[in-house]
């Protein structure tokens, strides 16, 4: 399997370097491509001293759009691309083990936090009700919507629709991809919050992600136009193939 790593960064200089170095000392080293999200510090030139590839945006524009800029530019030549964030909470250590689970047969493998005291009260409230809500919406089990440490298949990212945005494209992507039957797995992961300021804003990006179960709640009724698009193409392809994803596909 062809693995790309995907590292959405913004103002990263200080934690990135550690992180492209962990992940250059793998068995099987995956190629790797670091999104700037609009840093006004060495981010950029941090990722280029260590080789890898980097994409930049002239301003800061969130991570959602980081992580779909970052999806155009790896699906068509990548098997699956892994995304994990650039201030050193994700173990690069454990990209393999996310590897292993889509081996197995899943298309989306996400990394799952145990809401332990080393994560923030209002982190772990945050997270545990929104995981809940999305695995409600689901219809199945997300025991960490937030995290941003996963693995999606190339099927996965040719034919979930997203809509640009911030945290909240994480969500979507979850809930969509269930929705058109992929298969989804879980891998534990340590949960590991240094002194760093989270980039999650409490007044700006919490109601977005609210607003976006809103909005996955209200699809669940009436799916919009790219849904709808992407059911049908999904089925097709399973008839063609003879091989149907797990899950509903109408």
């Amino acid at each position: 399997m062809q693995v790309a790593a995907l590292v959405p960064a913004y103002r990263a200089a200080a934690k990135l370097g550690e992180v492209l170095r962990r992940l250059a000392a793998l068995e099987c080293p995956p190629a790797v491509l670091v999104v700037d999200d609009g840093s006004r510090d060495a981010t950029a030139l941090v990722a280029r001293q260590h080789g890898v590839r980097v994409l930049s945006f002239a301003g800061n524009r969130g991570k959602g759009h980081a992580l779909l800029a970052g999806f155009a530019a790896l699906r068509d030549e990548f098997d699956a691309v892994v995304t994990l964030d650039a201030d050193g909470q994700h173990p690069p250590e454990l990209l393999p083990t996310f590897v292993r689970a889509a081996e197995a047969g899943a298309d989306l493998v996400l990394g799952a936090r145990g809401r332990t005291p080393d994560m923030p009260f209002a982190r772990r409230f945050a997270n545990g009700f929104s995981s809940g809500w999305a695995t409600w919406l689901a219809g199945q089990r997300v025991s960490d919507s937030q995290c941003g440490y996963r693995l999606h298949s190339r099927r996965l990212l040719e034919h979930t629709p997203l809509t640009p945005g911030r945290y909240e494209v994480e969500t979507e992507l979850v809930v969509r991809a269930a929705r058109l039957g992929f298969r989804i797995a879980e891998v534990g992961i340590p949960t590991i919050y240094g002194k760093e300021k989270s980039q999650v804003h409490a007044f700006r990006d919490v109601p977005r992600i609210v607003g976006t179960l809103l909005r996955l709640s209200g699809e669940g009724v009436v799916p919009p136009h790219a849904m709808r698009a992407a059911r049908k193409a999904a089925t097709r392809e399973a008839r063609s193939t003879g091989t149907p994803r797990a899950g509903s596909i109408s």
